[in-house]
């Protein structure tokens, strides 16, 4: 199969992956509060299910960088699908928090392998960030939609429909992958390892790390405060949708202009990480309903910030370590994501959950701002060494 063709698989293979993830959007929060369980315990879970994603993710580069990328696309596909029809069956929220946990494994090695194999797809910078930005358009596409879907099949079809729906999209995945999918060679000169924690102290790889823990401590905030809103201000599971989908259109516009590919990497980050501080102001001030504006500014900053942070790995890390460098990222958004909700859950009685997450971007800003105007040109890691 030609390079081209198996890129756009893959493509379809994330889009659908997405799909099944983001659809369980408007209805998990209900149905959690109809089995039982309590904001702080919802909060609880979603730290939980993210702190089991980070330990996954640390384990996971290691074996994606040593047997390839499409075993742990594969595997975790077939056992998504699994789990996601185990949702339909559940009875208590014990149950859910282990379904929960389970998921949170699953896609530690599936977000990097799939992450590491794009890569693998462009040989030079330019061309690595159109391709991170056909995946977050295509990422985009699917949270813009998936949320829409999972609100209507939530109110046609309740929290069971939905899940049938969802465990039968993860099984379009998974055949697609197991049967198109190739398994690169992993044979190659012996390399020197090292322990993983010498890619968290390699300095040109800080910025990446500290913006994607803001970005995702920032979308935590937002993907726990937004359901509640079905909960406590009376706004149906449909509009809750919507009002996620709104960020889609924003990202869509961002990601149609195609000049931003030339421009340095960094600097994008810090124009996505402005633009994001400014959507979160917005929201804190608006009360307590998001604007549909701020929803959309926030959309466009993560069209922003997504393909810069995939090009700052690409370019900063050898292909051969690249699935711990995907692996490592991905723990860092685990972390921001375990944070966000547990953070949320505690102070939202007093203050806006919007607050804290505003604090945590201006943070990352000024460091980010310092970053940029001081650091020399990024060098690449040297392909002769290997992380463990």
């Amino acid at each position: 199969m030609s390079q081209v063709r198996e890129k756009s698989l893959l493509f379809a293979i994330l889009f659908l992956i997405f799909i099944s993830i983001h659809m369980q959007f408007p209805v998990f929060t209900p149905l959690a509060v109809s089995l039982g369980a309590g904001s702080f315990l919802i909060g609880i879970m979603l730290s939980t299910t993210s702190f089991v994603n980070l330990s996954g993710n640390l384990i996971a580069g290691t074996f994606i960088d040593r047997l390839g990328a499409k075993v742990f696309i594969v595997v975790p596909l077939f056992l998504l699908s699994v789990s996601l029809f185990a949702h339909t069956l559940i009875e208590t929220p014990g149950q859910l928090f282990m379904l929960r946990v389970i998921n949170g494994f699953i896609l530690a090695f599936l977000t990097p392998a799939c992450m590491t194999m794009l890569a693998s797809f462009a040989k030079n910078s330019e061309k690595q960030s159109k391709n991170m930005a056909v995946n977050t358009l295509i990422i985009t596409l699917a949270m813009t939609i998936a949320p829409l879907i999972g609100g209507f099949m939530g109110e046609q079809f309740g929290a069971d429909g939905t899940y049938y729906l969802i465990s039968f999209t993860a099984v379009m995945a998974f055949v697609l992958s197991l049967s198109f999918l190739s398994s690169p060679s992993t044979k190659g000169p012996r390399r020197r390892e090292e322990g993983i924690l010498e890619l968290f102290a390699y300095p040109p790889l800080f910025p990446v790390f500290l913006t994607g823990f803001a970005v995702m401590f920032a979308q935590g905030t937002l993907m726990y405060e937004l359901p509640f809103l079905s909960v406590e201000q009376n706004v149906s599971k449909g509009t809750v949708g919507s009002m996620a989908a709104f960020m889609g259109v924003g990202t869509f516009a961002v990601l149609a202009l195609v000049f931003l590919h030339r421009i340095p990497a960094k600097i994008r980050s810090f124009i996505g990480l402005v633009m994001m501080s400014g959507a979160l102001a917005w929201m804190m001030f608006a009360g307590s309903i998001p604007t549909i504006a701020s929803l959309i500014l926030f959309g466009a900053a993560s069209g922003v910030l997504m393909p810069a942070m995939m090009t700052l790995v690409t370019e900063t890390i050898e292909e051969g370590n690249r699935g711990k460098a995907f692996a490592f990222l991905s723990a860092v958004f685990s972390v921001g994501t375990i944070s966000s909700p547990f953070i949320a859950a505690l102070v939202r009685s007093f203050i806006s959950p919007f607050f804290i997450a505003w604090i945590v971007m201006m943070l990352v800003i000024m460091f980010m701002g310092l970053s940029v105007i001081n650091s020399p040109k990024t060098k690449r890691f040297p392909s002769n060494v290997t992380f463990q």
